[in-house]
């Protein structure tokens, strides 16, 4: 029989096949004793088995033997060899190798990691993904990337963006990580830098009046704003502008010699389209000539009914957003508080669609993401400046959608209009602009609803309008 030599060092354990001390390189053989000979010695095989991507992995052989990566072992005989390798965080890997006579032969055997799987997005995407403070594994999306069991961080990174650090992952095998997580990516602050000609002029940013007078510095979330300043004998101007991640832009705004109040628009004399095909209510669409007058830029928000009627309450951060559950009387009691009336009919539709008589504040087609109406799905009123970019010819915003406004005048059938309804006369107060609940029919410039002057509504608020003297 041959004997077996497994060294993982300078020394060799040397077995037997049923694991016995052998003394020699020969084995007496008991029927060739009576020939006082001894056999013939067996060359000696030297095989080293190594474990990959490392070592250290548990080695086990036939016969129970069982060893540490990298192993050398001795005096095996040539054939096929069965092995069975073991490490912690690997799959068990089975394989054969085939043992020659001659020279030393070495063996590597690749074994599995054990993996999860690790899925990263991010708004924006495009940002760099960072494993483990050191190995970039791509960009957003990443999807089911293989990562090691074990304990994990990751890193995402997007220029113009604070980056963002998960929590300690524990990986599991074949476990899926972040498949149903969407990172949102905080953009870095812009700063934005008012000038007015003349100078030392109020600043509005998205209607909301700021402490300071221009020139003024300010440190902004990226997105749209409109800029308003406004000083005594000069109409109130603005531009808008958009603010990326990290920017810095100066802006000067001019205004002309006038006496336009702060906060408002004018709508000049001349003629526009009143009405449409679409409802019998707005029929006749008749050319209607009016008189120039002065409009409210935005609608009536939470702060600015406060500061009329103190008992007013509101959600707090609220103060910017379009008071809501406001009668037709709490609406003109406002207004004739602050110097003000409501507008009439005709001029809330001239200014909302201008003088050709727009289907929408922006034009004849429908966008959903100019106004705050059932398909943005909010829910409830937006902000001050939310939906910018559907301004009306005049600059008004959020005549469309958003808070229904409530108008002077009575629900009464057009001139011309033959159509007969028991809901015209005395009763009803018209109301304009749809609201956050409203559909895309009901969001037109044309379209008209009406409610008695006691209704409260979460969805019914107001602006006002000024005579030109």
């Amino acid at each position: 029989m041959l004997g077996l030599e497994v060294s993982t060092g300078e020394q060799g354990i040397r077995v037997g096949p049923w694991g016995w001390p052998l003394l020699y390189r020969c084995i007496l053989l008991v029927p060739f004793l009576w020939l006082g000979g001894c056999a013939e010695p067996v060359p000696e095989t030297v095989v080293t088995i190594d474990s990959a991507p490392e070592s250290g992995a548990t080695l086990l052989l036939p016969g129970g033997v069982e060893e540490t990566t990298p192993a050398t072992l001795r005096g095996l005989p040539p054939g096929s060899l069965d092995i069975l390798l073991k490490r912690e965080n690997y799959r068990d890997t089975e394989d054969v190798i085939r043992i020659e006579e001659g020279p030393p032969q070495s063996f590597v055997i690749e074994m599995e990691p054990l993996v999860g799987y690790l899925t990263v997005t991010s708004t924006p995407p495009g940002a760099d993904v960072i494993l483990d403070g050191d190995t970039r594994i791509g960009k957003t999306p990443i999807q089911k990337h293989p990562v090691r069991i074990g304990e994990h961080q990751y890193e995402v990174q997007l220029d113009n963006f604070y980056g963002y650090k998960s929590d300690v992952i524990d990986v599991k095998a074949d476990h899926q990580y972040g498949l149903n997580t969407t990172v949102a990516l905080k953009p870095q602050e812009a700063t934005l830098l008012v000038t007015s000609r003349p100078t030392g002029a109020d600043i509005w940013l998205n209607g909301a009046k700021q402490p300071k007078l221009t020139p003024a510095e300010f440190v902004l979330l990226p997105g749209n704003y409109i800029v308003d300043v406004h000083t005594a004998g000069h109409i109130m101007n603005g531009e808008k502008i958009a603010l990326a991640p990290n920017e810095s832009l100066r802006l000067t705004v001019e205004m002309k010699a006038g006496n336009v109040p702060a906060g408002m628009v004018l709508v000049p004399e001349g003629p526009f389209i009143r009405g449409s095909k679409r409802a019998p209510d707005e029929q006749p669409e008749t050319e209607i000539h009016l008189p120039a007058f002065y409009i409210d830029k935005y609608e009536v928000t939470n702060a600015e009914f406060k500061e009329v009627f103190a008992e007013h309450e509101f959600p707090n951060g609220w103060d910017n957003y379009p008071v809501v559950g406001v009668t037709w009387t709490q609406a003109v009691d406002f207004a004739q508080a602050v110097g003000k009336r409501l507008p009439t009919e005709k001029e809330w539709e001239k200014a909302a669609r201008g003088s050709q008589g727009l289907e929408f504040p922006w034009g004849n087609t429908y966008d959903a993401t100019l106004c705050n109406a059932e398909d943005a799905d909010e829910l409830a009123p937006a902000e001050r400046g939310a939906y910018i970019e559907g301004l009306s010819p005049y600059g008004c915003v959020d005549m469309a959608g958003n808070v229904y406004e409530w108008t002077q005048d009575w629900y009464q059938a057009y001139e011309g209009n033959k159509v007969v309804t028991k809901d015209y006369g005395q009763v009803f107060r018209v109301l304009r602009g749809g609201s956050f609940r409203s559909g895309r029919f009901d969001v037109r410039s044309a379209k008209r609803h009406y409610d008695r002057v006691s209704a409260v509504r979460n969805d019914y608020g107001f602006r006002c309008a000024l005579d030109v003297r």
